[in-house]
């Protein structure tokens, strides 16, 4: 018997160690001390420095970073729990590999699990996994950095095979594996991806309950129901510790919290209710046969020709010397698409293999399972429109809840590629499985093969017809090639004529790149239809149609993987600390040993760039998800440079481009950490006090909003020889001495945030209020008196107990499941 229990075992230990092995030799460099260099990586490690330098102190980081935007919370940035019993799993799961091996083993072990649990046999399931791990937007969010939406990716199928555990009434290890791998999800912190598994389960909730009340399985029904709720229950409350400070700081944040003020000038109700930034990288409709053939728009915006192209040969016509032409070359904005001024990192590529399978399962597949799997895909795009189908999108962004809290809808690509490498193991092991007949098969390839042939003729067809191009030449409505093209104009010192003539060179290039992956999508599609076909006349053994097909899948999708994650994108560890290294003017700012102040770094976009927060602490930084209030002081305020708001933020240096390099100005009128204002200026609303910052003078007077008034008292008289000093700012607590004879009021240069803050004098809870639409102020008695600041969310405290005690549960559970298991056997 234990034998026979090893040797079934076998073929799935060889299909891991294939996935391990294919990890591991797409990513070698990593095994020769090299790193990716992720763009958004590296943005992360300079806005979390402040964070991780006080964890190596305190051991855990701080809830309240002082490195950017003045100051925010760090839930989205740093945030851990106290305990970290949590970690033991995904490192055995990983083995303890560097990233991105891990991630991509994790991946394919995840999405293997939930073949075997649909049945299928393990080459297939083997077939499946590289299907769903290496579609291309894998190694392209993993070379941009995008390291928490990788993981939540590779989770997210074993959340699917505990799911369909339940529904196949193994009610211990469907609930435990989906509790557990779920919670792993959420943990990863990216609610996005979060957000699309419940649109997942809510789509496969409805076909299976379909499926239950037709073979009259009501009991069955109610307990699947149930158990799904419990570990949905468990997986949410092990992660209440981020879901909870999330969801009270989305209130406050641009990406749910809801401005007070009137919109701008000019400014159109979609900018206002934040959908013109919610829907940037809206897929395009024709945009998504890019499932089938990858770069016919381009690719990415920074693609790389070679030197045989149209582009290179006008660059060298132009007397562009060869070595630089071929530098030029190697990031070339490639990208016509619209879905974002800002450029895109890649297409979405299922592979047309994927597709091919995917679409035979539509007509082969027998299981319940079909149903919900097209839900989900029709979803998926539907949603990667965003914009481009703006009479569905913007419902379920007006009405769907929490749905407007997230942006960049193409990300919703990911739910087709998880179901259609679903559907293409389906299909394999329906079309393996001897049940249907050889001339049903035959007949339904057939109309497999007309319908991806016709596609691809189409695209064929339509390359003809193609601008291969998005310049609109409307100032007010640039698209990307507008912008690359006024690049053009600056390169070549006004010279229009030779801009005109490398955007042409560049159409040229992309046509010629929309063709040559039209004709490889179509080789590929053959070949594989070919194999199906000798399969199904007896011609070819199963066993070698699934070596083919899987050979065919992983060389489809690794090819086109290649292009963006590739021995290019690793760099010696060594020097991927180069971005940090301190320029001169950061090294002349940090002569000041006064740590509290505050820099602005014009050489770059402020409120874009996150470097600065390596060193200092900055006006601006780089966060998706900013306080809607810092906001709307950077568009109204700060981006107009006025002075007496970055004084009141206590800019004491401001960084510009000089004649030979960044130069420092040290401000004299920065305000400091706190002080004592003569005069209160009260204003009807946010409006009005918005624009009183216009004229304001906040060393004098303070603008505060009449809605705070009881927590003013009025009857405070200025003192000129008062004094309010920082003690010290440990990011969670700021301390303050005050010195006054009469009593005054204090504005504090910190950024108001209601959702955690306290504030105590002499260690007596005491009011404080919003003033200078951004910032704190309270009313201090006279005397000597220590004024205390400390950030502790009950969100966060009472989170962590709720986390750990569920995490505990999940345990048990799983460790029930295993002895039932073991037991049985």
């Amino acid at each position: 018997m234990k034998t026979s229990w090893f040797k079934s075992l076998l073929p799935h230990l060889a299909a891991i160690l294939g996935l391990l092995i294919l990890a591991i030799l797409y990513c070698k460099p990593v095994l020769e001390d090299k790193v990716i260099s992720q763009s958004d990586n590296v943005q992360w490690q300079a806005m979390a420095k402040e964070a991780m330098d006080y964890k190596k102190e305190h051991g855990i980081p701080p809830l309240w970073t002082t490195s950017m935007f003045g100051g925010m919370p760090t839930f989205q940035l740093a945030m851990e729990s106290p305990y970290h019993i949590d970690s033991a799993i995904p490192a055995i799961l990983t083995l303890g590999l560097p990233k991105p091996i891990n991630v991509l083993f994790l991946s394919a072990l995840c999405f293997y699990l939930l073949c075997i649990v649909l049945g299928t046999r393990s080459w297939i399931g083997f077939a499946g996994a590289v299907a769903y791990t290496y579609a291309s937007y894998s190694p392209i969010i993993i070379v941009t950095g995008h390291d928490t939406k990788m993981i939540a990716l590779a989770y997210l199928p074993a959340v699917i095979a505990g799911l369909v555990l339940i529904t196949r009434r193994s009610y211990l290890a469907g609930t435990g594996i989906m509790a557990l791998s779920l919670s792993y999800l959420i943990a990863a912190n990216h609610l996005q991806m979060t957000y699309y598994f419940f649109l997942i389960l809510a789509i496969l909730g409805i076909a299976y309950a379909v499926y239950s009340i037709r073979e009259k399985a009501f009991k069955h029904l109610i307990t699947g129901s149930l158990l799904v709720l419990l570990a949905v229950g468990l997986a949410l409350a092990s992660n209440a510790v981020s879901l909870w400070t999330t969801y009270q700081y989305s209130k406050e944040s641009t990406r749910g919290g809801k401005s007070p003020l009137s919109p701008l000038p000019g400014e159109t109700a979609e900018q206002q209710n934040g959908k013109d930034y919610a829907f940037q990288w809206s897929y395009g409709k024709f945009e998504t046969f890019t499932l089938i053939a990858p770069d016919i728009y381009g690719g990415s915006s920074s693609g790389k020709l070679g030197t045989n192209s149209t582009t290179y040969k006008t660059l060298t016509e132009i007397g562009v010397p060869a070595d630089n032409a071929e530098k030029l070359v190697s990031s070339w904005n490639l990208y016509w698409g619209d879905q974002s001024l800002l450029g895109t990192s890649g297409p979405v590529y299922l592979g047309v293999i994927v597709c091919l399978l995917a679409l035979l399962g539509l007509f082969i597949i027998r299981s319940w399972h079909k149903w919900w799997l097209i839900g989900i895909s029709v979803l998926g795009i539907m949603l990667a429109w965003g914009s481009n189908f703006a009479a569905f999108n913007y419902f379920m962004f007006d009405h769907f809840p929490l749905y407007d809290k997230f942006r960049a809808p193409s990300q919703a690509l990911i739910i087709p590629q998880l179901s259609f490498a679903i559907l293409a193991v389906m299909a394999l092991q329906e079309l393996i499985s001897g049940e249907i007949k050889k001339e049903e098969l035959l007949k339904k390839l057939k109309w497999s093969g007309y319908i991806m042939g016709g596609l691809l003729v189409l695209l064929l067809l339509a390359s003809t017809s193609m601008r291969y191009t998005n310049a609109t030449g409307d100032n007010a409505n640039p698209h990307s090639d507008d912008q690359f093209h006024a690049q053009l104009v600056q390169m070549t010192q006004g010279r229009t004529d030779i801009a005109d003539k490398l955007m042409a060179a560049t159409r040229a290039d992309r046509a010629d790149l929309y063709r040559s992956d039209v004709f490889r999508s179509i080789f590929f599609a053959a070949l594989a239809f070919g194999l199906l076909w000798f399969f199904i006349k007896g011609k070819l053994q199963a066993r070698y149609l699934t070596i083919g097909i899987t050979l065919l899948i992983m060389i489809d999708l690794l090819q086109v993987d290649r292009r963006y994650l590739n021995e290019d994108s690793f760099m010696d560890a060594g020097s991927y600390s180069m971005p940090f290294q301190a320029s001169p003017a950061d090294q002349q700012i940090l002569q000041d040993k006064d740590p509290y102040y505050r820099v602005f770094n014009l050489t770059r976009n402020p409120f874009q760039d996150a470097m600065t927060s390596y060193y200092h602490k900055s006006i601006g930084g780089y966060h998706a998800a900013k306080l809607q209030l810092y906001q709307d002081l950077i568009e109204r305020q700060i981006s107009q440079n006025n002075m007496q708001v970055l004084n009141m933020l206590n800019t004491k240096y401001i960084i510009t481009n000089g004649v030979e390099g960044p130069a420092v100005h040290q401000n004299p009128d920065a305000l400091g950490n706190a002080w004592f204002v003569k005069a209160i200026q009260w204003v009807p609303d946010a409006d009005a006090e918005m624009n009183a910052l216009t004229t304001f003078h906040p060393k004098d007077t303070v603008v505060i909003d009449q809605q705070y008034k009881p927590l003013v008292k009025a009857d405070f008289q200025f003192d000129s020889s008062a004094v309010i000093a920082l003690l010290f700012n440990h990011q969670d607590t700021i301390a303050y001495t005050s010195k006054a004879a009469t009593p005054q009021f204090a504005v504090f240069s910190e950024i108001y945030y209601r959702q955690g803050w306290k504030a105590y004098i002499d260690g007596k809870e005491a009011p404080y209020t919003r003033v200078n639409y951004a910032l704190r102020g309270m009313s201090v008695p006279a005397g000597d008196h220590t004024i205390t600041f400390i950030f502790a969310p009950e969100a966060y405290y009472a989170g962590v107990k709720l986390s750990l005690a569920s995490y505990i549960i999940m345990l048990l559970l799983l460790a029930g499941s295993l002895a039932l298991y073991l037991r049985k056997k």
